[in-house]
This record gives structure tokens, sequence and C-alpha cells, in this order.
């Protein structure tokens, strides 16, 4: 083989290891489905939601306080749902409205409780608020205290 050949040979073979290359990463990165939970500091307090995932529920769930917090397996929530919403349907993360305990967005419909209205949450007690997609889910831990909603997810996640 000519030596201008194999330099052409050698070129193509770079280009075609590069284009599968920035083809696999631009695949793994549309296949990330991660989901982010921010407590806004808004009046009423609000949950929010960001990520690629297609989030399906919303759910808060009392769960046994520990003391200290980070004594809490955050791993295995075992715990009481107090209040679950579920979205029409599938929609993106930045499609979801923020929610705020115990009002039911337009268009979404409650599973927990069945019937009646969402159960004060009580100070004292620790809760965790999770979005769902199916695969993913996203968790963020709290109080209640002096009557406002205190993300505790470092204390949980502490040392």
């Amino acid at each position: 083989m000519e030596a201008k050949q194999m330099g052409i040979t050698i070129l193509m073979l770079r280009a075609a290891a590069s284009t599968l290359f920035l083809v696999t990463i631009a695949l793994a990165c549309k296949q990330e489905k991660l989901i982010y939970i921010t407590l806004e500091n808004t009046t009423p307090q609000s949950f929010s939601v960001s990520g690629q995932a297609e989030p399906l529920d919303f759910q808060i769930m009392e769960l046994p306080r520990t003391k200290p917090l980070s004594k809490t397996d955050p791993y295995s929530l075992k715990g009481k749902a107090v209040w679950k919403i579920s979205a029409p349907g599938r929609m993106k993360a930045v499609s979801w409205p923020a929610v705020t305990y115990g009002v039911v967005p337009s268009g979404f419909s409650q599973i927990e409780p069945k019937q009646g209205s969402a159960p004060k949450l009580a100070e004292q007690k620790l809760y965790v608020a999770q979005f769902f997609d199916g695969d993913e889910a996203a968790a963020l831990f709290f109080e209640v205290r002096k009557g406002k909603l205190v993300n505790v997810t470092n204390d949980v996640f502490g040392p």
C-alpha cells in the first residue's frame, strides 16, 4: 500500500472512531433520566421538579424520626404515605407545576388519601417528598418548624 493511501486510511479510521465516540456520548446523555427536587422558599411553600425524567407521581411520606437524623436510612424508606398525586400522563419534569402540599394541580388526581384532603403536617415529624418516573426517583427530607417546611436532607445524609 502506498504511503499516501495508508495516511488517508488512518485519517478515515480516526474520523470513524471520533464519530462513534461522539455518538456514544450523545446517546448516553440522552438516556440520563435524573430527577431533582427543590423546596421553594415561596408562600405557600412548594416543591418543584427538574431534570430529564418524566415523573408520574409525587408523594409525601411520614417516616420514623431518628435522633440524630443521620441514623435514618435514606435508601430504605419505610413509612406511611400521607399524600400522593399522579400526573394526567407522561410529561417532562420541566412541565410539572410547582406542587404545594395538599393542593392537587389542575388535571392531576389525588391517590392518597383516597377520600378527603391531605392531613395537616405536624412538627417533630420527619417527612420525605418524592417524585417518581417509574425507574428514577428524587427525594427531599423535611420537617415542619414553626409552621415552615425545612429541608433536612443534608442532616439525613450527614455524618
